[in-house]
Protein backbone atom coordinates (compact mmCIF):
# COMPACT_ATOMS: atom_id res chain seq x y z
CA UNK A 1 0.00 0.00 0.00
CA UNK A 2 1.05 3.59 -0.52
CA UNK A 3 2.18 5.62 2.48
CA UNK A 4 -0.89 7.83 2.16
CA UNK A 5 -3.22 4.82 2.30
CA UNK A 6 -1.44 3.49 5.39
CA UNK A 7 -1.78 6.91 7.01
CA UNK A 8 -5.53 6.88 6.28
CA UNK A 9 -5.86 3.39 7.82
CA UNK A 10 -4.06 4.46 10.97
CA UNK A 11 -6.08 7.67 11.21
CA UNK A 12 -9.39 5.83 10.83
CA UNK A 13 -8.35 3.21 13.37
CA UNK A 14 -7.55 5.91 15.89
CA UNK A 15 -10.71 7.89 15.20
CA UNK A 16 -13.26 5.20 14.52
CA UNK A 17 -12.26 1.71 15.61
CA UNK A 18 -11.09 0.03 18.83
CA UNK A 19 -7.99 -1.63 20.24
CA UNK A 20 -9.14 -5.12 19.29
CA UNK A 21 -8.97 -4.19 15.61
CA UNK A 22 -5.24 -3.49 15.88
CA UNK A 23 -4.68 -7.23 15.63
CA UNK A 24 -6.02 -7.12 12.07
CA UNK A 25 -3.47 -4.66 10.70
CA UNK A 26 -2.10 -7.37 8.40
CA UNK A 27 -5.36 -6.97 6.43
CA UNK A 28 -5.20 -3.20 5.86
CA UNK A 29 -7.96 -2.88 3.28
CA UNK A 30 -10.45 -4.81 5.44
CA UNK A 31 -9.42 -2.82 8.49
CA UNK A 32 -9.83 0.43 6.57
CA UNK A 33 -13.39 -0.59 5.65
CA UNK A 34 -14.11 -1.61 9.23
CA UNK A 35 -12.78 1.64 10.68
CA UNK A 36 -14.70 3.68 8.11
CA UNK A 37 -17.95 1.92 8.98
CA UNK A 38 -17.26 2.48 12.69
CA UNK A 39 -17.02 6.21 12.04
CA UNK A 40 -20.24 6.04 9.98
CA UNK A 41 -22.00 4.25 12.84
CA UNK A 42 -20.74 6.79 15.35
CA UNK A 43 -22.08 9.71 13.33
CA UNK A 44 -25.39 7.84 12.87
CA UNK A 45 -25.79 7.44 16.63
CA UNK A 46 -24.45 10.91 17.48
CA UNK A 47 -25.46 13.10 14.51
CA UNK A 48 -23.96 16.33 15.95
CA UNK A 49 -25.63 18.64 13.47
CA UNK A 50 -26.19 16.11 10.67
CA UNK A 51 -29.43 15.52 8.83
CA UNK A 52 -32.42 14.47 10.96
CA UNK A 53 -33.33 10.80 10.73
CA UNK A 54 -36.77 9.71 9.59
CA UNK A 55 -38.05 6.48 7.98
CA UNK A 56 -39.45 7.01 4.48
CA UNK A 57 -42.91 5.73 5.41
CA UNK A 58 -43.18 8.32 8.15
CA UNK A 59 -42.19 11.16 5.83
CA UNK A 60 -44.67 9.99 3.18
CA UNK A 61 -47.49 9.45 5.66
CA UNK A 62 -47.96 5.71 5.15
CA UNK A 63 -46.98 2.86 7.45
CA UNK A 64 -47.41 -0.15 5.19
CA UNK A 65 -45.63 -1.21 2.02
CA UNK A 66 -44.46 -4.59 0.78
CA UNK A 67 -41.16 -4.52 -1.08
CA UNK A 68 -39.80 -6.89 -3.70
CA UNK A 69 -36.16 -7.97 -3.51
CA UNK A 70 -34.25 -9.76 -6.25
CA UNK A 71 -31.95 -12.54 -5.02
CA UNK A 72 -28.59 -12.27 -6.77
CA UNK A 73 -29.18 -8.66 -7.81
CA UNK A 74 -29.41 -7.65 -4.16
CA UNK A 75 -25.89 -8.87 -3.41
CA UNK A 76 -24.53 -5.39 -4.14
CA UNK A 77 -26.60 -4.18 -1.18
CA UNK A 78 -26.64 -7.06 1.31
CA UNK A 79 -23.12 -6.74 2.67
CA UNK A 80 -21.52 -7.56 6.02
CA UNK A 81 -22.44 -4.00 7.05
CA UNK A 82 -26.21 -3.58 7.21
CA UNK A 83 -26.47 0.08 6.17
CA UNK A 84 -26.60 -0.77 2.46
CA UNK A 85 -29.46 -3.23 2.98
CA UNK A 86 -31.29 -0.51 4.91
CA UNK A 87 -30.78 1.83 1.97
CA UNK A 88 -32.06 -0.73 -0.53
CA UNK A 89 -35.21 -1.50 1.42
CA UNK A 90 -35.87 2.20 2.07
CA UNK A 91 -35.48 3.05 -1.60
CA UNK A 92 -37.79 0.19 -2.57
CA UNK A 93 -40.35 1.55 -0.09
CA UNK A 94 -40.06 4.98 -1.71
CA UNK A 95 -40.93 3.33 -5.02
CA UNK A 96 -43.87 1.45 -3.51
CA UNK A 97 -45.32 4.44 -1.66
CA UNK A 98 -44.79 7.10 -4.33
CA UNK A 99 -46.06 4.93 -7.20
CA UNK A 100 -43.97 6.98 -9.64
CA UNK A 101 -44.51 7.01 -13.37
CA UNK A 102 -41.04 8.29 -14.25
CA UNK A 103 -37.90 7.37 -12.29
CA UNK A 104 -34.50 8.80 -13.14
CA UNK A 105 -31.33 7.25 -11.73
CA UNK A 106 -27.79 8.61 -11.96
CA UNK A 107 -25.26 5.82 -11.50
CA UNK A 108 -26.29 2.51 -13.10
CA UNK A 109 -23.24 0.48 -12.01
CA UNK A 110 -24.34 -3.22 -12.17
CA UNK A 111 -28.00 -2.37 -12.71
CA UNK A 112 -29.13 -3.95 -9.44
CA UNK A 113 -30.61 -0.67 -8.22
CA UNK A 114 -32.45 -0.08 -11.49
CA UNK A 115 -33.97 -3.57 -11.31
CA UNK A 116 -35.21 -2.98 -7.76
CA UNK A 117 -36.64 0.47 -8.50
CA UNK A 118 -38.48 -0.80 -11.59
CA UNK A 119 -39.69 -3.91 -9.78
CA UNK A 120 -41.12 -1.90 -6.90
CA UNK A 121 -42.76 0.64 -9.19
CA UNK A 122 -44.50 -1.60 -11.74
CA UNK A 123 -46.18 1.35 -13.46
CA UNK A 124 -42.96 3.30 -14.00
CA UNK A 125 -40.55 3.86 -16.85
CA UNK A 126 -37.02 4.01 -15.46
CA UNK A 127 -34.14 5.92 -17.03
CA UNK A 128 -30.68 5.15 -15.71
CA UNK A 129 -27.67 7.26 -16.69
CA UNK A 130 -24.05 6.17 -16.40
CA UNK A 131 -20.64 7.33 -17.59
CA UNK A 132 -19.44 5.21 -20.53
CA UNK A 133 -15.97 3.69 -20.27
CA UNK A 134 -14.78 5.72 -23.25
CA UNK A 135 -15.61 9.08 -21.63
CA UNK A 136 -13.63 10.84 -18.89
CA UNK A 137 -15.42 12.78 -16.18
CA UNK A 138 -15.26 16.53 -16.76
CA UNK A 139 -15.47 17.38 -13.04
CA UNK A 140 -13.32 16.02 -10.23
CA UNK A 141 -14.26 12.61 -8.79
CA UNK A 142 -13.32 10.69 -5.65
CA UNK A 143 -10.85 7.80 -5.57
CA UNK A 144 -13.75 5.41 -4.94
CA UNK A 145 -15.59 6.76 -8.00
CA UNK A 146 -12.53 6.06 -10.14
CA UNK A 147 -12.39 2.50 -8.79
CA UNK A 148 -16.07 1.96 -9.60
CA UNK A 149 -15.59 3.25 -13.14
CA UNK A 150 -12.74 0.80 -13.72
CA UNK A 151 -14.64 -2.14 -12.18
CA UNK A 152 -17.80 -1.31 -14.10
CA UNK A 153 -15.92 -1.41 -17.41
CA UNK A 154 -14.86 -5.01 -16.68
CA UNK A 155 -18.27 -6.32 -15.63
CA UNK A 156 -20.64 -8.45 -17.68
CA UNK A 157 -24.34 -7.87 -18.46
CA UNK A 158 -26.53 -5.72 -16.25
CA UNK A 159 -28.45 -7.46 -13.48
CA UNK A 160 -31.79 -6.65 -15.10
CA UNK A 161 -30.98 -8.30 -18.45
CA UNK A 162 -33.48 -11.07 -19.18
CA UNK A 163 -36.01 -9.94 -16.56
CA UNK A 164 -39.56 -8.76 -17.28
CA UNK A 165 -38.60 -5.36 -15.82
CA UNK A 166 -35.93 -4.85 -18.48
CA UNK A 167 -38.52 -3.61 -20.97
CA UNK A 168 -39.14 -0.59 -18.73
CA UNK A 169 -35.47 0.16 -17.97
CA UNK A 170 -33.82 2.55 -20.41
CA UNK A 171 -30.02 2.91 -20.28
CA UNK A 172 -28.57 6.32 -21.01
CA UNK A 173 -24.90 7.20 -21.29
CA UNK A 174 -23.00 10.41 -20.70
CA UNK A 175 -21.36 12.78 -18.27
CA UNK A 176 -24.02 14.41 -16.08
CA UNK A 177 -22.09 17.69 -16.16
CA UNK A 178 -22.86 18.05 -19.88
CA UNK A 179 -25.78 15.64 -20.41
CA UNK A 180 -28.97 17.10 -21.90
CA UNK A 181 -31.68 16.66 -19.25
CA UNK A 182 -34.21 18.89 -21.04
CA UNK A 183 -36.47 16.01 -22.24
CA UNK A 184 -37.12 15.19 -18.55
CA UNK A 185 -37.77 18.72 -17.29
CA UNK A 186 -40.72 18.72 -14.87
CA UNK A 187 -41.55 15.07 -15.57
CA UNK A 188 -39.71 12.97 -12.98
CA UNK A 189 -41.47 11.56 -9.89
CA UNK A 190 -38.45 9.96 -8.23
CA UNK A 191 -34.84 10.98 -8.84
CA UNK A 192 -32.04 8.85 -7.38
CA UNK A 193 -28.50 10.27 -7.26
CA UNK A 194 -25.71 7.71 -6.90
CA UNK A 195 -23.15 8.68 -9.52
CA UNK A 196 -19.88 10.44 -8.78
CA UNK A 197 -19.65 11.42 -5.11
CA UNK A 198 -17.47 14.53 -5.29
CA UNK A 199 -18.99 17.81 -4.16
CA UNK A 200 -18.97 19.17 -7.70
CA UNK A 201 -20.88 16.25 -9.16
CA UNK A 202 -23.37 15.84 -6.31
CA UNK A 203 -24.17 19.56 -6.54
CA UNK A 204 -24.46 19.38 -10.33
CA UNK A 205 -26.66 16.27 -10.26
CA UNK A 206 -28.92 17.75 -7.59
CA UNK A 207 -29.47 20.96 -9.54
CA UNK A 208 -30.35 18.84 -12.59
CA UNK A 209 -32.76 16.86 -10.42
CA UNK A 210 -34.50 20.06 -9.27
CA UNK A 211 -35.12 20.93 -12.93
CA UNK A 212 -36.43 17.47 -13.77
CA UNK A 213 -38.69 16.83 -10.77
CA UNK A 214 -42.34 17.80 -10.52
CA UNK A 215 -44.05 19.04 -7.32
CA UNK A 216 -44.68 16.15 -4.93
CA UNK A 217 -41.76 14.12 -6.22
CA UNK A 218 -38.79 12.85 -4.21
CA UNK A 219 -35.06 13.28 -4.69
CA UNK A 220 -32.86 10.68 -2.98
CA UNK A 221 -29.09 10.55 -2.55
CA UNK A 222 -26.96 7.55 -1.68
CA UNK A 223 -23.85 7.40 0.55
CA UNK A 224 -24.71 10.29 2.85
CA UNK A 225 -22.43 10.19 5.89
CA UNK A 226 -20.02 7.68 4.37
CA UNK A 227 -16.35 8.47 4.85
CA UNK A 228 -14.62 8.85 1.50
CA UNK A 229 -17.82 10.22 -0.02
CA UNK A 230 -17.68 13.49 1.88
CA UNK A 231 -18.94 15.53 -1.07
CA UNK A 232 -22.43 14.09 -0.54
CA UNK A 233 -22.62 15.18 3.10
CA UNK A 234 -21.03 18.57 2.41
CA UNK A 235 -23.55 19.43 -0.30
CA UNK A 236 -26.60 18.13 1.58
CA UNK A 237 -25.62 20.03 4.72
CA UNK A 238 -25.33 23.15 2.57
CA UNK A 239 -28.82 22.58 1.16
CA UNK A 240 -30.20 21.99 4.66
CA UNK A 241 -28.74 25.30 5.85
CA UNK A 242 -30.59 26.95 2.98
CA UNK A 243 -33.86 25.63 4.38
CA UNK A 244 -34.37 22.38 2.42
CA UNK A 245 -35.99 19.66 4.52
CA UNK A 246 -33.75 16.66 3.92
CA UNK A 247 -33.84 13.47 5.97
CA UNK A 248 -31.66 10.40 6.25
CA UNK A 249 -33.02 6.93 6.90
CA UNK A 250 -32.15 5.60 10.38
CA UNK A 251 -29.14 3.28 10.21
CA UNK A 252 -28.54 3.91 6.52
CA UNK A 253 -26.83 6.30 4.14
CA UNK A 254 -29.89 7.13 2.04
CA UNK A 255 -30.95 10.78 2.24
CA UNK A 256 -34.12 12.12 0.65
CA UNK A 257 -36.38 15.13 0.34
CA UNK A 258 -39.88 15.85 -0.89
CA UNK A 259 -39.94 18.42 -3.69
Amino acid sequence: MKAREIAIVIRNLILGANLESLGSLNHPRMVANFATECRFLYHSLFPNGGLPQKPVWEALGSEQASVTLYGKASEDWFRPVASYATDLVSMCMLCQLLKPKIIFEIGTYHGSGALHWAGNAPGAELYTLDLPASVSASLSVTAMDTQHIVEHAREGPMQFVGTPEAARIHCLYGDTAVFDFSPFKGKVDLFFIDGAHSYGYVRNDTLRAFDCCKPGSVIAWHDYGKMGFNGVSRWLHELAREGKKIYRVPGGSLAYMLV
